[in-house]
């Protein structure tokens, strides 16, 4: 009897190629990458991405904004003890999306949770007074990390991108849920 998993490592590759060709076009996927996260690939995308939006005649204050969350997001997908991550940037008319996803372990998503919330409510003053904070290592109430994921990251999302931070979990099983961010940044008008 052939297994799922066993069908998958028999089939060509060639099989999956055109409906992922098909579902990142039909979701206006510009860039997509699953693996572990290095500082060489941070650079090599990085420098991928600003070619690609100087290409598009993307406006510099929009192009500083995207790769400032990509950073951002990066910082937010490494994880020592897991295997990798998952980044997306879409381009759709009015905006760009940054999403990150990355294993943590299910017993932090409601910390996660919380705190994404709670940043999620602040004034873009409230954001900044944070972000600093936690950047100037003050005694505060604010974590370091919350759930293993860098706290810091989140605020510095959230101010970048002047909108409210979208996120999901994805529960696996006891030790590991998956958990996406998504952060937006909108297009200015020419």
């Amino acid at each position: 009897m052939v297994t799922a998993e066993s069908e998958l490592l028999y089939k060509p590759a060639l099989t999956y190629t055109y409906p992922l060709y098909r579902n990142m076009l039909d979701n206006s996927v510009v860039f997509m990458y699953h693996g572990p996260i290095t500082t060489d690939l941070m650079i090599d995308v990085l420098n991928l991405v600003e070619y690609r939006l100087e290409d598009a005649g993307e406006q510099r204050r929009i192009s500083k904004k995207l790769f400032n969350i990509m950073v951002e997001s990066f910082a937010l997908g490494e994880d020592n003890r897991r295997a990798g991550a998952v980044l997306i940037v879409r381009q759709l008319p009015y905006l760009y999306s940054v999403s990150i996803g990355r294993q943590v372990a299910s017993n932090s998503v409601h910390e996660i949770r919380s705190f994404i919330d709670w940043v999620n409510t602040r004034t873009p003053d409230q954001l900044r007074d944070a972000y600093h904070t936690l950047l100037q290592n003050k005694s505060s109430s604010l974590p370091a990390q919350v759930g293993g994921v860098p706290s810091i990251s989140i605020l510095d999302l959230a101010r970048k991108s002047h909108d409210l931070l979208q996120y999901g979990f994805e529960y696996l099983d006891d030790q590991a849920t998956f958990f996406s961010l998504e952060a937006r940044i909108k297009k200015l008008n020419p």
